[in-house]
């Protein structure tokens, strides 16, 4: 009598040999060279003579170029990983292909996709970072309610379209509470800038001693290079929306495409991701930071529609734009 195990095993068998037969995965992703080169490095050599082309831009640009590929009936790519928020627009747009890889049982329920339209890979974490030359170990603020210190009154940098964490504040808070204590930090005179690699080169250059909020991973690559660069995790301890992997609509190579989402989840490209700092999805495996062990991490999931509010609320507030 033949086994199940034998019969998932002959297919699993079958569905390796048409993804190498595929020869190519086009992966679309906002990732950063460095990341995406160490997972990519990996996958093809487990998988011999498998090749992924790597398609990088920014989240946006990203999603502008597969709604347009969508629109015009032009498949070009098999995989794309994306934050939770733009992986919902392609989803509404029907522009992912339902893959309910074998691997996603292994992840939260909320970081799936109830359609099956997804899985999320990892989340960054926010936290609050600080220059460790200029900020003595006794004034550090340990919290969010700390930025509100007059020591502090046009000495913070923020990014000007941080409307996620703003959101979460929001909700960990209660709506008229949060709105209260946004207010409050924007009588502190933010300075505000675009994007945290650039603010993070900016506190570690002096520019101004303290950011409201940095990403955790990133801080820590400053940090092991020298840069006086240093994180507080603050309560609530916040997770961006998780970066979810999917198969693209009418993927040219979904076999290919398959094998790749199901590496990426599986523990081993899970600890790939946990190598470059990120904070994987996958139960049991956990941020790389010791520092960030059984941490309890507040996620907000957001509509495209939410966000855009969240955008104006920041915007009354902060008077950015």
């Amino acid at each position: 009598v033949l086994s199940v195990s034998f019969f998932l095993g002959v297919a699993a068998a079958q569905d390796l040999g048409k993804a190498k037969q595929e020869g190519r995965i086009v992966f679309y992703t906002s990732w950063g060279p460095g990341d995406a080169d160490y997972v990519v490095k990996a996958f093809e050599r487990k998988y011999p003579p498998l090749r992924v082309e790597t398609v990088r831009a920014s989240s946006e640009r990203t999603l502008t170029r597969l709604l347009n590929e969508h629109r015009a009936n032009t498949f070009l790519g098999d995989v794309v990983a994306l934050s939770g928020l733009q992986s919902g627009i392609l989803k509404a747009k029907g522009a992912l292909d339902r893959y309910q890889s074998p691997e996603a049982a292994n992840f939260p329920a909320d970081w799936r996709d109830p359609d099956g339209y997804g899985t999320g890979l990892h989340q960054t974490i926010y936290v609050i970072g600080y220059n460790s030359r200029l900020v003595a170990p006794e004034a550090v603020p340990k919290s969010y309610d700390d930025l509100l210190q007059p020591r502090w009154k046009g000495q913070l940098g923020w990014d000007m379209e941080e409307y996620y964490l703003f959101g979460a504040l929001l909700n960990a808070r209660g709506k008229e509470t949060g709105l209260d204590y946004w207010r409050r930090l924007a009588a502190q005179q933010i300075n505000f800038r675009k994007g945290y690699t650039l603010i993070s080169e900016l506190v570690s250059a002096g520019e101004f001693p303290v950011a409201v909020s940095l990403y955790q991973h990133r801080i820590d690559e400053y940090a092991e290079k020298g840069a006086p660069l240093q994180w507080i995790a603050p309560n609530p301890l916040v997770g961006g929306d998780p970066n979810k992997i999917s198969l693209l609509k009418n993927a040219p190579r979904p076999n290919a495409g398959k094998l790749f989402i199901d590496f990426m989840l599986s523990a081993e490209g899970q600890k790939l991701l946990q190598d470059k700092g990120r904070s994987p999805g996958r139960i049991g495996i956990g941020p790389k930071n010791p520092r960030l062990k059984g941490a309890k991490i507040l996620t907000l999931h957001v509509t495209a529609d939410e966000y855009e509010e969240l955008g104006k609320e920041f915007n009354r507030i902060f008077k950015v734009q």
